[in-house]
Formats: C-alpha cells, sequence, structure tokens
C-alpha cells in the first residue's frame, strides 16, 4: 500500500492513496470459513487478477463519463456520515475525552491548521494515561514475520467468492475512491490505477494482501484544503502517507497496540474529527446545484442507509438509485 501510494501519487502528481477492502474484509470473515489458507491465497490472486483485467481492457474510464460529480460526492458524503455521527455517542459515553479533543481540535485549527491533528492525537493518547484508562497491557513490540504461501485454486471457491470480492472492490473502494478525486479536481484515469493496484495485489497475495485498491475515506484527508491550500502540492501529502504506510506495516503490532490500548470513545473521536471539514466538502459539491439536487439526495440516503441487498455494498445501490434518478428527472426536463 504504501509504495503504491508513493508510486501513483508521484506518477499523477495528485492525491492517490490505496488501502485494502475493508467491506472485503467483512465478505471474507464469513465466506472464508472452513478455507485453507492456500486456498484463500488463490481467491486472492483471482480476485486482484480480475481488478488488473479491467484496468487492461479500459472499460472503467468509459464508464466514469456518466457518473456525475455531485452524485459521487453524495455517495462520498453518506459513506463519511457514520464515521462523523460516531462523536455523539462518544461524547454520551465518554464526555470529558470527546469533549477535550473537539476542544483541541477548533482550537489547534485556528492557531495551527497544519499541525491540528497532531495536536487531538497527543490529546487521544494523553488524556486516557491522565484519567488511568490507558490499557498499557496492548502494547506489544514485534517485529514483522513474512510468510509466502503457494495458492491452490479451487474452482467452486474462486467463483464462489473470488468474484464477489472482486465486485465488493470495485463497487465499495475503486468507485468511491476515483470518485472523491474527480469530486476534488483531480481528472485521473482509472484504468492505469487499477492496473497498478491489481498487479500488487496478485505478487502481494502470497503474503497475505487480500486486495489492494483505491481508498477513500482516507484519500480524502490528504485531497482537500487542510492538507495544502495549494491543489497541485496535495499529492505530497499522500506520498508522505505512503511513507507512513511503510513505517505502519514495519510497527504494526505496536501501533494496533496503541489503538487497542485507548478507549473505543477516544478512537471513534479521532475518526469523526478527521473526516468532518471531509464531510462538509462533500455536503457543499452534492447539493449545490438545483439540476441535480433530488438524485443527489437519494444517492446520499441510500448510501447512508447502509443496506447490504443481495450482499452488495450500499454505496453501489446508491450510486444506482442516484443515477436512475438523475436521468429521469433529466429526461423529464428536457421533455417540458
Amino acid at each position: 500500500m504504501g509504495l503504491s501510494s508513493i508510486l501513483l501519487s508521484w506518477r499523477y502528481k495528485a492525491p492517490i492513496l490505496t488501502a485494502w477492502s475493508t467491506p472485503g474484509v467483512a465478505l471474507l470473515i464469513i465466506a472464508l470459513a472452513g478455507v485453507s489458507v492456500a486456498e484463500a491465497v488463490g481467491i486472492f490472486i483471482f480476485s486482484s487478477g480480475l481488478i488488473l483485467l479491467s484496468g487492461l481492457s479500459g472499460i472503467s474510464d468509459r464508464l466514469l463519463k456518466y457518473i456525475p460529480v455531485e452524485i459521487a460526492a453524495a455517495i462520498l458524503a453518506g459513506i463519511l456520515l457514520k464515521f462523523v455521527l460516531a462523536l455523539v455517542p462518544a461524547f454520551d459515553n465518554q464526555p470529558l475525552i470527546t469533549a477535550t479533543l473537539v476542544i483541541v481540535y477548533f482550537v489547534m485549527r485556528k492557531l495551527t491548521p497544519k499541525l491540528v491533528f497532531f495536536w487531538v492525537l497527543l490529546a487521544a493518547v494523553g488524556l486516557p494515561v491522565l484519567t488511568k484508562q490507558f490499557d498499557a497491557s496492548q502494547l506489544i513490540v514485534s517485529a514483522p514475520d513474512w510468510v509466502w504461501v503457494w495458492p491452490e485454486f479451487n474452482f467452486s471457491l474462486l467463483v464462489g467468492v473470488g468474484i464477489p470480492l472482486y465486485v465488493v472492490t470495485m463497487v465499495s473502494q475503486n468507485l468511491p475512491g476515483i470518485m472523491m478525486l474527480r469530486s476534488n479536481g483531480y481528472a485521473v484515469p482509472l484504468s492505469p490505477l487499477l492496473r497498478v493496484t491489481g498487479l500488487f495485489g496478485v505478487i502481494m497475495a502470497p503474503l497475505g494482501a487480500f486486495a489492494i485498491n483505491l481508498a477513500a475515506i482516507t484519500a480524502a484527508i490528504c485531497q482537500t484544503a487542510d492538507a495544502d491550500t495549494d491543489r497541485s502540492q496535495r499529492y505530497k501529502a499522500a506520498m508522505a502517507a505512503g511513507v507512513f504506510y511503510i513505517i505502519a506495516g514495519l510497527a504494526g503490532s505496536l501501533i494496533v497496540g496503541l489503538f487497542l490500548a485507548l478507549p473505543t470513545e477516544a478512537t471513534s473521536a479521532l475518526a469523526g474529527l478527521a473526516l468532518l471539514p471531509v464531510l462538509a466538502v462533500n455536503f457543499r459539491q452534492a447539493f449545490s446545484h438545483e439540476e441535480t439536487l433530488l438524485a443527489s439526495v437519494m444517492a446520499f440516503i441510500v448510501t447512508a442507509s447502509g443496506i447490504n441487498f443481495l450482499g452488495i455494498n450500499s454505496s453501489f445501490w446508491g450510486l444506482l438509485i442516484g443515477l436512475a434518478g438523475y436521468y429521469f428527472l433529466s429526461n423529464v426536463s428536457r421533455e417540458k
């Protein structure tokens, strides 16, 4: 993830961040029950290979031309909403910690806007330590251990798990990821991004990488004015994130332990505050044009609902409903 983020951001001079497929994790937790590690690696290679083929075919860029930026922004707002809303129950359960983080965020955003999350993270760790809510027993330091696993290809598993993993990754990660770039003014072609992430996924699958794809939520942090007021320089933020990805991979046990040691409300507040300005940008983009307003509202509501109809993430259904509403209303207006 770190290498692909650095490579793509430098190549296109755009803040392109990669990630793993979070909805893919949810799918695999259920679908891989009773499946051997070697068979799972075969599934990962197959799914990443399909992403690579999607990039080689070039069909993805042709489909993107039919998605209005406002609909894309509405879908992204729907994805982000639940993370920002987590601030409310966090305040209810841990009012001291959450309120302090909110105050630190707004005060430091005014005084040192580029370092605001350094101070918020410092407060998120310091407050639990002071209030004796920091579980130091979770902190474990150990070196990473790479284990190569040769794949086994089971046809029924490739069809039954590999194809759904491909669909979920494309619909829930790559599509929102490219739409986030487009909605923030970066006209980057999707096909080359899919070729790189798909190829990285195929190569790294024997080491356990089940998917490498475009990020949407974390990438959004690198794509707004908070990263740099000069849009042409924001790619450096994504490259820096790539470097920290690599550090995080090497110090994975310590970082995971750190967040496990914090109260869950502190991590929820961190995520909500980080994504608050990103949500505001997408709201403005999605709902500021009269001709796409109703379609954007429909896309936002369906995506925010979290519906998982037929095992497919709500962002896909939000896109489908939003586009249907947009083109239907456009045809009605032309007929009038």
